[in-house]
């Protein structure tokens, strides 16, 4: 496992090349995403995967992820396994877990968490994944079900208290555990003070590290959401990461659902090259240059509009510097 000072130095020199506008970066990036698989079992109303055509969805060859992990083994510091899909879908998915934790890397996820019985989740925590999020939208039956289309409020309710039970039964501190909400307009639920009460006290006295409720986004436009009236800085994605589709499609960007801003394939180039290679310089420059009125997935998206601190979003500077990055 790579040290803290080295992932603080890293945070640093990516930080200077974003500031100062530099297009051909030095250094890889500091976290990837991969996804296990594009399918998902819900159908949730703010989500794109229930629009993804029929080609795009798939699994991701176990030895495809191995490649892609021996390559970054050195120079990343956070692997997420999970992009559009649910990632326990995915017949090996411990096994990439364990893969990319004996590797050194900081392993995350998220799930919904309507498939974690009790065989999965004593694999979770053997596996060595350092963090994951449930995300649980609602904290209410009614609000949950309209929202998760296809869960079940109880049975995905029991599940995590399950898992909770498990990991105080071991005590074990990883997976580090985040129960996530979105807090949609309509429900409000950032100030729902006694039912944020009456929904925590379902998991009393067990091991659930934080509850999160995040602020809805757009996913770059293909979901309707009006965009934050703050100023434009450039997107920092460009400078941090990559992300892999299950096929080894390389995008630039989490919000870019459907690869509309296709880098390379990891099947036939390397990271090292698409991370520095013309595609993506091209992107940098039109961000800085703040011509992005082309790139779709870019101009509509909301992100390069949120209040930032330092030109980081303020939602993520803390959790950049304590390693807690969803």
């Amino acid at each position: 496992m790579k040290k803290n000072w080295q992932y603080h130095l890293r945070l640093m020199q990516l930080f200077i090349a974003y500031k100062r506008k530099k297009t051909f970066l030095p250094y890889m990036p500091i976290r990837i995403w991969v996804e296990p698989t594009s399918h998902c079992n819900l159908r949730c109303i703010m989500c794109p995967n229930k629009d993804l055509p029929k080609e795009q969805k798939g699994f991701m060859e176990l030895s495809l992820f191995q490649k892609i992990i021996d390559e970054v083994a050195d120079s990343v510091f956070d692997i997420h396994l999970l992009h559009r899909g649910e990632s326990l879908l995915h017949p090996d998915f411990f096994k990439m877990a364990r893969y990319a934790h004996e590797k050194g890397l900081t392993v995350k996820f998220h799930t919904n968490g309507t498939l974690l019985d009790e065989k999965k989740s004593y694999q979770l925590i053997a596996s060595g994944i350092d963090q994951f999020s449930f995300s649980f939208d609602g904290y209410k039956k009614e609000t949950y079900e309209r929202i998760r289309i296809g869960a079940n409020f109880e049975k995905t309710i029991n599940n995590i208290i399950r898992f909770l039970e498990i990991k105080k039964k071991l005590g074990s501190k990883k997976p580090y555990t985040i129960l996530e909400l979105i807090n949609f307009p309509e429900e409000n639920i950032r100030h729902d003070r006694e039912g944020r009460k009456k929904f925590l006290s379902y998991f009393q006295n067990l091991p659930l590290d934080k509850l999160e409720i995040k602020e809805l986004h757009n996913w770059a436009g293909e979901i309707p959401k009006p965009r934050p009236a703050k100023d434009f800085s450039p997107c920092t994605f460009l400078w941090q990461a990559l992300i892999i589709f299950w096929d080894g499609k390389v995008l630039p960007c989490t919000q870019d659902f459907f690869g509309s801003l296709a880098l390379g394939n990891v099947k036939n180039s390397s990271l090292a090259e698409i991370w520095n290679g013309e595609k993506i310089i091209a992107l940098r420059q039109k961000m800085v240059a703040m011509d992005i009125q082309n790139i779709p997935a870019c101009q509509k998206c909301d992100r390069p509009w949120r209040e930032k601190i330092w030109g980081v979003p303020k939602e993520y500077l803390w959790k950049f510097i304590r390693k807690r990055m969803p």
